[in-house]
């Protein structure tokens, strides 16, 4: 039987951890046009669910666009990319098709082209020094324009949203935030892994998208759900694991959908012959876990300060301390709190350290027991 618990890599279906509440929510916002603005730490499966969200409204009637915006490194590339998700969005590349993509972009030249194993698709030809001021107001425009036209409703999701805090200026934010606000049949969702870059585009009064939408983090998954996911997958295989077995898989995966999945993947492969699980069965398959992680772990710690390296390996002895208290500091020699301050920015840029509930969490929650191991 294949295995159940899938890992690193986009999912639909069975394998997508049900996120029933979020989708709801998500679809409702859709029909009712509300702008929404998700941010997620990486692995958290914010593309999967915002696929499977899309995939469910295109069946009621919507018109969906999907942007992965991740590749979009200048606002002429951010032309392109739009320019072609949009056309994909129009069915498999056809004369038809190719005559509504001239409508909707005049300012560019598309064609169809087929790749290696026959596949068609559109690529643009454009002046690259120009492309940008002429083509954008069109291209902004073009969902709301078919909306109207097909007499529906329309959503476009920008995955990686943050990218675009690269270019040198705000124009093209600017530009998006005139144009959308008054299409009131699209619903626009940004999506975003970067915290401390999205927090500049959406929190910062001085941006063109401050309060431009409803906020909706997507966090870590409760015990609960995960014991109960876990198990019905388990199942299928006919392998037996006790409520305490369950409750150590979900405490030491934190509720991380990815990690989640990462160690069930490596217990369903131990333990899919004997059906039973058992917790000792879980410490070893942990231990080989960090074992195969323990390369990037070493690649992480290899680009931090002394400083950084020196909080990280506090608080994975002491996960739910107060880092900016006296005690703290000198209990683990760390210095003055304005040095743990900097190291701590640090690392929430990095993506590696994060707040919730008013503690510093790990991203990754088998970084700390893999730091623990080396000391």
């Amino acid at each position: 039987m294949k295995n159940p618990f899938v890992y690193g890599e986009e999912v639909t279906g069975d394998a997508f951890w049900n996120r029933t509440k979020e989708i709801q929510e998500l679809s409702r916002d859709i029909h009712n046009g509300q702008n929404v603005i998700i941010f997620s730490a990486r692995r958290y499966g914010k593309t999967s669910l915002i696929k499977t969200v899309l995939e469910k409204v295109r069946k009621e009637g919507v018109l969906t666009v999907y942007v992965d915006l991740y590749p979009a490194i200048t606002k002429e590339k951010f032309v392109e990319i739009y320019a072609k998700a949009v056309s994909r969005s129009l069915g498999k590349p056809t004369q038809r098709i190719l005559d509504t993509v001239k409508r909707l972009f005049p300012k560019l030249i598309p064609k169809i082209v087929i790749r290696g194993e026959g596949e068609a698709e559109f690529e643009f030809d454009y002046e690259p020094r120009s492309v940008f001021k002429a083509s954008l107001p069109d291209l902004l425009n073009a969902v709301h324009k078919r909306a109207l036209e097909e007499k529906k409703e329309a959503c476009v999701a920008f995955d990686e949203f943050q990218e675009i805090t690269n270019y040198a200026d705000d124009e093209v934010e600017k530009e998006m935030r005139t144009v959308f606000q008054s299409h009131r049949n699209v619903s626009y969702i940004f999506l975003g892994s970067k915290k401390h870059l999205f927090g500049k585009l959406f929190q910062d009064p001085n941006r063109p998208f401050y309060k431009s939408g409803k906020h909706m983090p997507l966090g870590r998954l409760p015990l609960s759900e995960v014991k109960k996911y876990v198990k019905e997958r388990f199942a299928q295989g006919k392998i037996k694991l006790t409520q305490e077995v369950l409750s150590l898989i979900g405490g030491r995966s934190g509720g991380h959908p990815y990690y989640t999945q990462l160690l069930c993947h490596i217990l369903w492969d131990e333990c899919l012959d004997g059906k039973e699980i058992s917790e000792k069965d879980v410490s070893q398959d942990l231990e080989k876990m960090l074992e195969r992680e323990s390369q990037v772990y070493e690649t992480i710690i290899d680009g931090l300060t002394q400083t950084q390296k020196n909080l990280l390996i506090a608080l994975s002895s002491e996960p739910k301390a107060q880092i900016f208290s006296s005690p703290f500091l000198s209990r683990f020699h760390l210095g003055s709190a304005s040095s743990i301050q900097r190291a701590f920015q640090g690392l929430i840029e990095r993506d590696i350290l994060d707040k919730e509930n008013d503690h510093v969490i790990f991203q990754d929650p088998f970084f700390s027991p893999w730091l623990q191991k080396r000391q």
